[in-house]
């Protein structure tokens, strides 16, 4: 069992958000790989129920990154206060892990 990887989601407004995003943390080896997937989203927001289109990220990252994965998104989100989630990964492939750790190395 392994918990030195996490997955973190985010949530983004539209696809070029979500592109951008994917792209700076890849860039920056905070993430190995980032997923984008268009959802549906209802919420409560300002006393008020809001349902919206959004893209949902799912970033794999190493555990020590966290706090520079979450600064990163902060600097770059809309939202006033994004959806900042992570996971720890407890399991998965020796060879998956492996490349993780490899597309996070500095």
């Amino acid at each position: 069992m392994t918990t030195d990887f996490w997955m973190v989601t985010t949530t983004v407004g539209d696809a070029e958000a979500a592109k951008a995003l994917a792209h700076a943390l890849v860039e920056a080896r905070l993430a190995a790989c980032v997923q984008a997937l268009p959802i549906d989203s209802t919420y409560r927001w300002e006393d008020a129920i809001e349902t919206a289109c959004e893209h949902l990220l799912i970033c794999k990252i190493r555990a020590t990154n966290y706090a520079a994965v979450e600064a990163a998104i902060r600097a770059k989100h809309a939202y006033d206060v994004p959806e900042i989630v992570a996971v720890p990964i407890v399991a998965g492939s020796a060879g998956y892990l492996g490349w993780l750790a490899d597309s996070t190395a500095r």
